[in-house]
């Protein structure tokens, strides 16, 4: 580890930590995403980190099938990262679901993700700025997720994203991003999205960051994970387990709201 990282996991701990965590207090939770896995060998180390982190593959990608059965094996919990169109219209990668999909080239495209990746218990947007916009093909995305008994987590790329109220429609445990914890992957900036993320689940009883597979990221996770309920006050757990269900009212409204073919 380089002297940087040891000065901002030390300032971090003293920024954050409670001074001692009473045995018998519920402790705030927190779930760390790892969005972007299956193009690389080294992505492979992020299944082999400590704790119940929750791994999000990249269908059509080369190692993601070999990098998910990793996790699985070490206690990982796995979802699909699903390739979505963005508003800017960039490529958002091998399966992308678009909006100028049908409904059956949207199944078509999510049955080939559930295949390569039965380990899969839900499942989150990469990119998607634009298609979580829209409410149809959204409807399409949630109607295969509850055939199959899956969560869904909105990366929330954009404000205007319907995916959370969609998923409620259809009866989906459903979760959302708080904090993007390396947008900038410089040691530093990693240090103050984390802190944010540790007063966010303070203040509200949980919260859920999505990380990316840098180097840095990585070292800092071997850093902060190993004792991260003395240190920082709070318990790691999967993504799913904070992913909540509409309750028995919300659904019998929706649930037979039209989807067309």
């Amino acid at each position: 580890m380089t002297t940087l990282f040891k000065i901002v996991i030390i300032a971090a701990v003293l920024l954050i930590a409670p001074a001692t965590v009473a045995e018998e207090k519920v402790l705030p939770r927190i779930a760390i995403v790892i969005d972007d896995l299956g193009n690389s060998r080294f992505q492979q180390q992020f299944a082999q980190l400590p704790g119940p982190l929750t791994l999000a593959m990249l269908p059509h990608t080369p190692y993601a099938e070999r990098i998910a059965q990793t996790a699985q094996q070490n206690g990982k919990e796995v979802i699909i990262h699903m390739p979505m169109q963005a508003s800017a219209n960039a490529d958002a990668g091998a399966g992308m679901l678009s909006s100028e999909d049908d409904k059956a080239e949207t199944i078509l495209l999510m049955e080939q993700a559930f295949i390569q990746l039965p380990q899969a218990v839900g499942m989150n947007n990469h990119m998607g700025s634009r298609l979580t916009a829209l409410i149809e093909p959204m409807q399409w995305v949630m109607e295969q997720l509850a055939l199959r008994n899956f969560y869904f987590l909105d990366s929330r790329t954009t404000a205007a994203t319907q995916a959370e109220t969609v998923a409620r429609e259809f009866g989906i445990p459903v979760a959302r991003r708080h904090v993007f914890l390396d947008n900038n992957p410089e040691p530093a900036e990693i240090a103050l999205r984390w802190k944010d993320l540790i007063r966010h689940a303070h203040k509200h009883g949980e919260a859920i960051a999505i990380a990316h597979p840098h180097r840095s990221t990585l070292e800092f996770l071997k850093e902060v994970l190993p004792d991260i309920e003395r240190h920082y006050g709070v318990k790691l757990v999967v993504a799913s387990s904070l992913a909540q269900r509409p309750d028995t009212e919300t659904i019998q409204l929706t649930e037979h709201k039209a989807i067309k073919p």
